[in-house]
């Protein structure tokens, strides 16, 4: 249940998003993906369309939340969070949420220009990549002190998280069910509405995430001591 205090975390974050431009961004992101889809046809726009809808969303998810985090931490709002009564859990669904929302609707927009087989899973892989992506975000946000840093830092999670998927949209071990053990995957076939495997699908979605929030916290939790310092 959201309580008063962190559905004004959520809201917080949303204007924050929006003061720095960031769905200006989303927004044209889309137009040059709508443009892009138009060149393609049948089978192969629909693994284009289907790749994007998994990875755009969460990347820029991923790189906005370091510019959100490093924002914050310039302009001292995280000393301020700090000795607020804000939990650190608190500041994590408040990131989470707030990218996670825009993604669904960008990812609901790319998929128009697709196909998917049922689209209240397509939505949960969106959302899912999306927490996944962010949570990824907030680790190595709060672990570095500038931008650069931050892209370095995220490499390793682009790579892994990316690069399988990809493969495996293409075509590559798509019945192999141990694939289903990188999130990704399972987000992707979430997203092509496949009922197949559905339950590994969830389990591996639902292991991951609550890992990955787990680590997320630690981090969290050690930023909080180390600005209170």
């Amino acid at each position: 249940m959201i309580t008063m205090r962190q559905a004004n975390v959520i809201k917080g974050d949303i204007i924050f998003q929006w003061k720095y431009g960031f769905y200006f961004l989303y927004v044209l992101v889309i137009l040059v993906y709508m443009i892009i889809f138009s060149f393609f046809e049948g089978n192969i726009r629909n693994i284009i369309v289907s790749c994007c809808v998994y990875s755009d969303p969460a990347a820029m998810g991923m790189f906005f939340m370091g510019a959100l985090i490093l924002l914050e931490k310039s302009q001292h709002i995280t000393s301020s969070i700090v000795i607020s009564p804000v939990t650190p859990t608190e500041y994590i669904f408040g990131k989470v949420i707030s990218f996670a929302i825009i993604s669904l609707v960008v990812g609901l927009v790319l998929i128009l220009f697709g196909s998917t087989d049922n689209l209240f899973l397509c939505m949960a892989g969106i959302l899912a990549g999306s927490i996944l992506f962010s949570l990824c975000g907030v680790i190595v946000g709060t672990k570095v002190s500038n931008l650069n840093q931050y892209i370095l830092g995220t490499v390793p999670f682009e790579v892994i998280g990316f690069a399988p998927v990809i493969v495996y949209r293409a075509g590559i071990m798509w019945d192999n069910p141990m694939m289903l053990i990188h999130p990704g995957c399972a987000a992707m076939r979430l997203i092509e509405g496949n009922t197949d495997m559905l339950p590994f699908s969830l389990i591996s979605l639902a292991a991951w995430i609550g890992v990955l929030y787990l680590i997320a916290q630690r981090c969290v939790i050690r930023m909080y001591k180390n600005v209170g310092e």
